[in-house]
């Protein structure tokens, strides 16, 4: 077996290994999210049954309310729900927003996931099913970036995105102009 033959077989063990491990964690985000739409939605469809034992938890102070939902990064909803007494929607809002939150995770790990198992199947990171795939992934990834709110670390991910991007699309060239030589 020639170097180069054994490089490439060292890439895609490492390529076979690190898809496996995020497939793995893929699985455990996913039980994640369906754990938490699944409490989610238990208090927002019994906030009505729910919501007296909520306020009697608080009342004497077994719970802390304000500091469940500022834990849980809905700030905004505290005035609204815990005026009128609505625990358990804040409850279930706050553990939609974790879910929201799960669900992209998962999104980006299975383009992750995609792109290592395209370099194995394809010989090569450099191939145009890759690139591709890794361009619609960095646009996910970016999006999703920008819907989590933050400005300066969508601007900061989307110029890493397109560095990494830039350099397969230049490593594809290289590769297209070896191949032609070839």
């Amino acid at each position: 077996m020639t170097e180069q033959m054994k490089k490439l077989e060292a890439v895609k063990n490492r390529c076979t290994t690190t898809a496996k491990v995020v497939g793995v964690i893929e699985v455990i985000c996913t039980i994640i999210a369906i754990i938490t739409a699944s409490i989610a939605l238990t208090f927002i469809i019994g906030m009505n049954k729910l919501n007296p034992m909520i306020e009697e938890g608080v009342n004497q102070g077994y719970l802390d309310y304000e500091q469940f939902v500022n834990a849980g990064g809905v700030m905004g909803f505290k005035a609204i729900l815990s005026n009128n007494g609505n625990y358990a929607l804040g409850i279930g809002i706050t553990c939609l927003f974790a879910t929201l939150a799960v669900v992209c995770v998962v999104v980006i790990l299975a383009f992750i996931k995609k792109i290592f198992t395209i370099i194995i199947e394809e010989n090569s990171p450099f191939s145009e099913r890759s690139l591709k795939t890794i361009k619609i992934g960095f646009i996910v990834i970016t999006v999703i970036t920008v819907l989590g709110g933050s400005l300066g670390v969508t601007v900061i991910t989307g110029f890493i995105l397109f560095c990494i991007y830039s350099i397969f699309e230049y490593g594809a060239a290289l590769q297209t102009e070896i191949d032609e030589t070839l």
